[in-house]
């Protein structure tokens, strides 16, 4: 009965410090990914989040090994059986694993960070999270697009703030009536007295064609990324009202109609004849 008894508590005491094993070993994992967290490491916030929590669930892994042990439990077959689980599982997980390994590579090579404003084919938004397994992005539209990190591999990746300034292409029209000269001089008059348009390289104004309706002009010129669409916005407001100050027209679409056989359209005056007879 005694070394029953004995046995017993052994047998707790094993389980008790399993448990702390365990509770310390996470503790530890917390600590160890808030202390990552804060300091001042010289990397992406995305790549800190990552070490971060793979660090934390390393720990952790270690802390249930060390309760194992101090349960006694044989582990040589347990991690026989966890290498046969880990083969099973890695042929039928593939996709994850190319969507871990897509991450892995996309957050080594810097293609995107947290906060850059991107478009993958015609999605546009702010990039929110880059995770092992998928990246997400804000879109200007305000939903949130989840893309697998393989996808975002996979495509043309346009980052506008990789960037210092980027370079806008706008086309206005102009009535076939008015001075071609002229309107180029006004607009480049506008782009002129505009603080944010880089004076190098130069802005230009050509010709670019003969529309339907009217002579299409060209107008490059440079911006600073920050900020780009407000000063777009500004300058074909300003554009335009600089034009009609000058009379210089902007037309709608026009089109002029040709009959084949002309429309016979008798007079009143002979109508009231031909009744009156």
């Amino acid at each position: 009965m005694v070394s029953l008894f004995t046995l017993d508590l052994e047998l707790i005491a094993r389980i008790i410090a399993a448990i702390a094993a365990i509770v310390v070993a996470y503790l530890i994992g917390k600590l160890a990914e808030s202390q990552i967290r804060k300091a001042r490491i010289e990397a992406p916030p995305e790549i800190v989040y990552n070490i971060a929590r793979s660090i934390k669930l390393l720990i952790i892994v270690i802390g249930v090994f060390a309760a194992l042990s101090i349960l006694k439990v044989d582990l040589t077959g347990l991690l026989i059986a966890a290498g046969f689980a880990g083969i099973v599982v890695g042929l039928a997980a593939q996709q994850t694993l190319g969507q871990l390994f897509a991450g892995v590579a996309l957050i080594v090579e810097g293609r995107l960070r947290v906060g850059d404003s991107i478009r993958i084919g015609d999605d546009w938004g702010l990039v929110t999270s880059i995770g092992l397994l998928s990246t997400r992005i804000r879109l200007w539209s305000g939903e949130v697009l989840t893309i697998p990190n393989s996808d975002v591999m996979s495509s043309k990746i346009y980052n506008y703030s990789k960037s210092i300034a980027r370079r806008s292409n706008i086309t206005i029209g102009i009535s076939y009536d008015s001075n071609i000269s002229k309107a180029i001089d006004v607009i480049k008059r506008v782009l002129e007295d505009k603080e944010l348009v880089l004076a190098v390289p130069e802005p230009t104004v050509i010709v670019d064609s003969l529309g339907d309706s009217a002579v299409l002009l060209r107008i490059l010129f440079w911006v600073p990324t920050q900020g780009y669409w407000t000063v777009i916005r500004e300058i074909i407001r300003e554009i335009k009202e600089e034009l009609e100050k000058e009379g210089i027209e902007i037309p709608y679409p026009q089109r002029v109609l040709w009959l084949k056989t002309p429309v016979k359209i008798e007079s009143s005056d002979s109508s009231s004849n031909h009744e009156s007879g």
